[in-house]
């Protein structure tokens, strides 16, 4: 009986309060999107309202207001510095727990990853900051699993996409014109490639085998390839015969990716643990395109009906999908029907889940 839920006290007021440390990625998918649908969450006899900073706040009396306090994507002494003092001045006043928010692997990072040249340093400082804060929320059950030793209370929220900025889907295959060429998307940051003016010409690597880049460039005039954000330095000699849309802040992504309209988008990456605590966001960004996808056989995208091993089957994927319409609808709608539950922070209830993940860290619910 004693690790039952208890349903809060009502009238009651929930008040979240985010110290937010990546404003272009994960910290505005999993903080700011929730936060605005989050004020305007509406239930009898219960109010919710959310602020996000970037900056700490020294005044204790400031804090008042807020049920739950969190830092996200923390990884500095300075930041470790700031959630001690706010454990021993904050919490000394206010029972307000002290909550860590993370979406990404930290440890292990690949050498081609330019943020391996960070995170590596701070290792021992994460580790400390998860063993510090009361709880902390992950993406991913086998995040979870990572950094249990760190911290006994994690929860996982998994990612969404708000329908607020995504708009609608409008599935690529119901206005097909056969006279034009199969688009073919990859979208992403420049961590998933090895980049030589940051980590050096002698790290090799990245997320795209060296099958898949001679298929691309093999295929530049038979197929419409899109990069998205960044490209492989390996098709630097090529990028003429490529269409290339730099990165775009993080409220302009969707449209950006929208416009291309593809038809098949890709997502490769390197069986590594680093990988497999990656989120499904991939796949939801394809589905909410309106484009199918091709995923390797990782922990993300295991219920995806499209997994690739090796390149070759990677391969063997985009060109079926590429030749057949019918083909690229069936799979389309099944990849819709496994996600259509996670898809938009709008649907299916998963706000209440978002708010319950954090009461039910502390044995309530609404």
């Amino acid at each position: 009986m004693k690790n039952q839920l208890k349903p809060i006290k009502k009238p009651a007021e929930l008040g979240f309060l985010s110290f937010v440390g990546d404003t272009q990625g994960c910290g505005t998918i999993r903080v700011i999107y929730p936060y605005f649908l989050i004020n305007h969450y509406r239930k009898k006899d219960l109010m919710c309202h959310t602020s996000y900073l970037q900056n700490y706040v020294g005044d204790t009396d400031w804090y008042a207001p807020f049920t739950f306090v969190q830092f996200q994507r923390s990884a500095t002494e300075a930041h470790l510095n700031l959630i001690r003092h706010f454990k021993a001045n904050v919490q000394k006043k206010f029972p307000i727990p002290c909550i860590y928010e993370i979406d990404d692997m930290l440890f292990n990072i690949p050498k081609w990853n330019y943020a391996s040249l960070y995170y590596n340093q701070a290792e021992e400082v994460v580790k400390s900051i998860m063993s510090t804060c009361d709880a902390m929320v992950t993406s991913t059950a086998k995040l979870k699993e990572v950094y249990a030793p760190y911290c006994k209370n994690i929860s996982v929220i998994p990612n969404h996409l708000p329908k607020f900025i995504w708009g609608d889907r409008y599935p690529k295959h119901n206005y097909f014109n056969s006279k034009n060429k199969i688009k073919i998307l990859w979208g992403g940051s420049q961590n998933h490639f090895a980049m030589s003016q940051i980590v050096g010409e002698e790290v090799k690597g990245g997320d795209f085998g060296k099958g898949l880049l001679d298929f691309i460039r093999k295929t530049v005039d038979k197929y419409d390839w899109w990069f998205c954000g960044a490209m492989p330095e390996e098709l630097n000699d090529i990028k003429n015969k490529i269409n290339f849309h730099p990165w775009e802040n993080v409220f302009n992504y969707p449209k950006a990716l929208k416009d291309i309209e593809p038809d098949i988008m890709i997502a490769p990456l390197q069986d590594v643990e680093f990988n497999h605590c990656k989120s499904n966001i991939k796949s939801l960004e394809a589905v909410a395109c309106g484009a199918v996808g091709v995923y390797s056989d990782v922990t993300p995208y295991k219920f995806m009906s499209l997994k690739a091993k090796t390149d070759n089957e990677f391969i063997y994927h985009i060109e079926k999908l590429a030749s057949d319409i019918d083909y690229r609808a069936k799979i389309y709608n099944k990849d819709y029907k496994r996600v259509k539950g996670q898809l938009w922070w709008e649907s299916n209830s998963n706000i209440k889940k978002y708010i319950n993940t954090y009461l039910g860290m502390f044995n309530q619910c609404l």
